[in-house]
């Protein structure tokens, strides 16, 4: 008996649509955020440009996978998302995030996120996730502040970081 992709793919809904959708989302907001990054001064603009031809490569790679799914008969099965809830949150999180760090700046909403955003894909060991939440913080306050000499948005938390210098 010869098992062909058709009949071992899984019946259903197809979240083909929503991929190509994603990545359509993806390569735009890529796009936004180098013709942003484009107008900073040369040595600002480096890396969120870096970052955005990143996100554009990943973007149209999504879609690319999609497409040739598609095209040989055999799309992504299943729904965009198994946890509807969970990614609400998720979204509803970076969101608030970036809210945040325009209003407190960076220290404290990254904090969070990174304690809660694992929280709410259902990782539930809380001391782990502080403990990640606060080497991942410090490792970029280092690295951007410290060792590039790059300016973080202006936070609460400011002046005890002007002491540590």
């Amino acid at each position: 008996m010869e098992v062909t992709p058709e009949a071992s793919a899984p019946q259903g809904r197809s979240r083909s649509l929503a991929e190509i959708g994603f990545a359509t989302i993806l390569v735009a907001t890529s796009v936004t955020v180098i013709a942003t990054a484009s107008t900073y001064p040369a040595e600002s603009a480096a890396y969120p440009v870096a970052i955005g031809i990143g996100m554009a490569v990943i973007g149209c790679w999504i879609a690319l996978r999609e497409l040739l799914r598609r095209q040989r008969g055999n799309p992504m099965q299943g729904s965009f998302a198994e946890h509807a809830p969970r990614l609400a949150v998720g979204v509803a999180a970076l969101v608030a995030y970036f809210a945040a760090v325009s209003l407190i700046g960076f220290i404290l909403p990254s904090l969070a996120l990174c304690v809660l955003l694992p929280a709410a894909v259902g990782f539930q060991r809380w001391r782990l996730s502080a403990i990640v939440a606060v080497v991942c913080v410090v490792s970029i306050l280092a690295i951007f502040v410290y060792a590039l000499e790059r300016p973080i948005p202006p936070d609460v938390l400011s002046p005890f970081l002007g002491r540590l210098r």
